[in-house]
């Protein structure tokens, strides 16, 4: 059996829901303690709580391993049958906390490159990104960086920049006309 757990909240709340699934498996295999003061469930046997330190706690039929079959809402991120309940708070804080769409293009561009949530989370406001195309990109460039003669400006091919930078891996698309324009220090 199994049920959806918003992990969107504390790593301690998560674990007391998959506690909770715990404790009304099919096939339970250990003993849990249910808090009967605060509720709070904890794998195996206790005399006490160990949340609010009652000793008023019951002892039930557990399982004791999860799996996740099943998730939405992760975006670039990978999650195994597997993942760490720490490892998928993380994913979500991360994503919870990016509040435009050029940081979520940015994480999909990190998530790409790094395994490593902590690397993730500290590049995420190096990441610059460019809307437009990689001409429209290579022709900002240059006009800004750049003092070219205006009787030059028709002789140069913005376009041909733009996907010479791309194939150099100084821009890099994450979708149609959104691009990383500083791949290569990432």
């Amino acid at each position: 059996h199994g049920a959806w757990i918003d992990c969107d909240q504390d790593i301690d709340l998560i674990v007391q829901e998959i506690h909770q699934l715990y404790i009304t498996s099919y096939d339970p295999n250990v003993i849990a303690t249910v808090c009967q003061n605060c509720g709070h469930i904890k794998l195996y046997e206790h005399d006490t709580c160990t949340e609010c330190g009652s000793d008023n706690v019951k002892q039930v039929p557990s399982a004791e391993e999860y799996a996740i079959h099943d998730y939405e809402g992760f975006g670039p991120f990978t999650v195994s049958e597997y993942s760490s309940v720490v490892e998928i708070a993380r994913m979500a804080e991360i994503l919870t906390n990016s509040d435009s769409d050029d940081n979520k293009y940015a994480i999909s561009f990190l998530a790409g490159i790094y395994d490593d949530l902590g690397i993730i989370q500290n590049k995420l406001e190096e990441v610059q990104i460019f809307h437009g195309s990689r001409g429209d990109y290579a022709q900002e460039l240059t006009e800004c960086c750049y003092d070219v003669p205006e009787y030059l400006f028709y002789y140069i091919n913005y376009d041909a920049m733009g996907r010479d930078m791309e194939i150099n891996g100084e821009i890099s698309e994450i979708e149609h006309d959104i691009y990383v324009t500083n791949a290569q220090g990432l």
